[in-house]
């Protein structure tokens, strides 16, 4: 395992995190426990989660239970966060995922979810960081951290009125366009750079030729090149594998035990290989999943990468009907008003009212051709 410094902290974090966001069934506690469980033996040091991923911290808490007792001799580092914009309600929540996660302090606590400049101003205003300071002077936290969904020159100018011991954001070897800019103000602040969605929403993976491009070795999959891209970039700490299964952390600890410096040339290349498609890529951050329609937008975000992906529209319509288990002839997507609440929830701020309606004229079509052949 590669441990790289954490920002100013002096911490040794692992260069492979847990992302606790996507465990397979969060009713098998067992099951989900030992799986975080499982990364910590094998050298991964750096845990993320968050009190809005369902039982998350609760699965946390039983794993640390049997992490505890060898902490003193290997060191682990939680990470969670708050989103909350009233100070006595981030001081709860804080108290809340202590308990739930049977710890005494939080290493890394984030000021969650900042979409926007606006928001980041608001809960400066409303006194959220003075909280945060709070709880940091009275140990409750050792380390406050920000996770952002803004543009890399939003990312620059926050930083630079608010120094953040460290920053999680999405990067990946598909959008990375969209947010370089704030890893490089980032990195030049010294703050630690913790990496979500490292794999594009599991676009990559589920996309190897696609995006074979990213690999510069023969014998390495599409996984292990999509992460030692971000391994072989200095500016970036840690990132953070959504491990549902165990071969999931297998493969990201071979993709750290086999990477080998990447030539500048190689990075060039892989860079230049991008295009529109992929820096527009969805990366099922799943904040827009709030339609007062009742739309599941998140679903329908990841069915167009499908199309963005290979230009194919039927891949989108199967994975609808067949990943989705979405019927064609159900209203959702007759029910869009275009109030606009899912583009300003969007962390990337994607056209998605454009898309739903190429997806919809795209399923009349297809509904239409189908009925023709019967």
């Amino acid at each position: 395992m590669i441990y790289n410094t954490y920002g100013p902290t002096g911490i040794k974090v692992s260069a492979i995190g847990f992302g606790g966001m996507r465990f397979e069934n969060q009713d098998d506690v067992d099951g989900c426990a030992s799986l975080v469980k499982a990364a910590y033996d094998a050298g991964i040091n750096y845990f993320d989660t968050a009190p809005g991923y369902g039982k998350s911290e609760d699965l946390f808490g039983v794993a640390i239970k049997e992490m505890s007792k060898t902490r003193a001799k290997k060191p682990f580092y939680i990470s969670t966060k708050s989103a909350r914009t009233d100070p006595a309600e981030v001081r709860r929540e804080c108290e809340t995922s202590l308990k739930r996660m049977n710890l005494d302090y939080i290493d890394f606590y984030h000021v969650w979810c900042l979409v926007t400049l606006d928001e980041f101003h608001l809960r400066k205003a409303r006194g959220v960081l003075k909280e945060f300071e709070k709880l940091k002077s009275e140990g409750l936290i050792r380390h406050i951290c920000v996770s952002s969904h803004m543009t890399g020159s939003e990312i620059s100018k926050m930083l630079a009125e608010y120094f953040f011991e460290g920053i999680l954001l999405g990067y990946s070897a598909s959008n990375f366009a969209y947010r370089d800019k704030g890893i490089e103000a980032a990195a030049k602040l010294n703050c630690g750079v913790v990496i979500m969605n490292p794999l594009s929403g599991g676009a990559i993976p589920q996309n190897p030729r696609r995006f074979a491009f990213v690999k510069t070795r023969p014998d390495e999959t599409v996984v292990e090149a999509a992460l030692r891209f971000l391994l072989n970039d200095p500016r970036i700490t840690a990132a953070l594998v959504g491990a549902s299964r165990r071969n999931h952390i297998d493969q990201a600890i071979r993709a750290v035990d086999g990477f080998k410096p990447i030539p500048p040339q190689a990075i060039k290349k892989i860079r230049n290989s991008l295009n529109y498609a992929f820096n527009e890529l969805c990366t099922a951050c799943s904040y827009c999943d709030k339609c007062p329609q009742g739309i599941p937008i998140p679903k329908l975000m990841d069915t167009y990468n499908q199309y963005a992906l290979t230009g194919r529209t039927i891949e989108m319509i199967n994975r609808i009907r067949w990943h989705w288990n979405i019927s064609l002839e159900d209203e959702y997507l007759t029910r869009c008003t275009e109030c606009g609440e899912c583009e300003k929830a969007c962390t990337q701020k994607l056209p998605i009212r454009e898309r739903l309606k190429f997806i919809r004229e795209e399923v009349r079509k297809f509904l239409a051709s189908e009925s023709q052949k019967k």
